[in-house]
């Protein structure tokens, strides 16, 4: 489900970026965020005086529908993944952690699985590729920067988290 969500997410950015990009042309420009499009586009298409084809208008009418069935996708599928998240016991448990929420905990939990695999926090943190590389020899540490090895979509939602 998380990968789903992803590819929805993505395509629903690719979406409004296609929108903003094409309205942008006829100067039209709407601030970044779905939620400014879904507000701004419904009077864009009924403003008569602001130089858009009649055909254009219908073009605009069906990409604005087409974003609003990929954001009821992806809230479809969030809601699926909170109620997975309700029912697990660790996942629960992961979501008491400050900046995790329900779908970075079902994402831990369905990807790592058994977290007793790992011998420490710090081999699980290098597989996620939260760690630095090291470069080491002779008694010299020489630390590198964050691998970006690992699970991406896990490292971008703790990312996400810890900014908050």
């Amino acid at each position: 489900m998380h990968r789903a969500r992803q590819g929805f997410v993505k395509a629903r950015t690719a979406q409004a970026n296609v929108i903003r990009g094409l309205l942008g042309e006829f100067g039209i420009v709407i601030a970044q965020g779905i939620g400014h499009i879904a507000e701004r586009l419904p009077g864009i298409l009924e403003d008569g005086e602001n130089g858009l084809p009649g055909s254009f208008r219908q073009l605009m009418q069906r990409l604005g529908d087409h974003l609003k069935e990929l954001d009821r996708q992806v809230g479809q599928l969030e809601r699926k993944i909170q109620q997975w998240h309700q029912g697990n016991e660790a996942s629960c448990k992961l979501a008491e952690i400050p900046g995790i929420g329900p779908i970075t905990a079902s994402a831990l939990v369905a990807s790592i699985g058994d977290a007793k695999n790992f011998e420490n926090g710090r081999q699980l943190a290098a597989w996620l590729g939260l760690v630095p590389r090291q470069n080491s020899s002779g008694g010299k540490q020489a630390l590198l920067g964050i691998s970006m090895r690992g699970d991406t979509y896990l490292r971008t939602l703790l990312i996400h988290g810890a900014r908050r």
